[in-house]
């Protein structure tokens, strides 16, 4: 998926860049964490506090959920009939 979007640093994201990404606040974020939702697999390299998600894992399952567009999507609405009072 080639969104525009690169990570500061390089190869991982942080928990404010994925929320960024995925267009939530940290703290919603923290707490789809907490409530065990679905997200791109993220690591807990040792001795570190910080969470990390891999660019490429993050992008990976973000396209998972993307579908392409062919245009405009055109309305099958049709109008309802009126009835008559007569």
């Amino acid at each position: 998926m080639t969104s525009g979007y690169l990570p500061e640093g390089g190869k991982y994201y942080t928990d404010k860049e994925v929320a960024g990404l995925l267009g939530i606040s940290l703290g919603r974020l923290r707490n789809k964490l907490s409530a065990g939702n679905p997200l791109p697999p993220r690591i807990h390299p040792p001795g570190c506090r910080n969470r990390l998600w891999s660019c490429e894992a993050v992008h990976d399952w973000v396209a998972q959920f993307t579908t392409a567009g062919t245009g405009p999507v055109q309305s099958q609405h049709v109008k309802p009939r009126r009835r008559s009072c007569v």
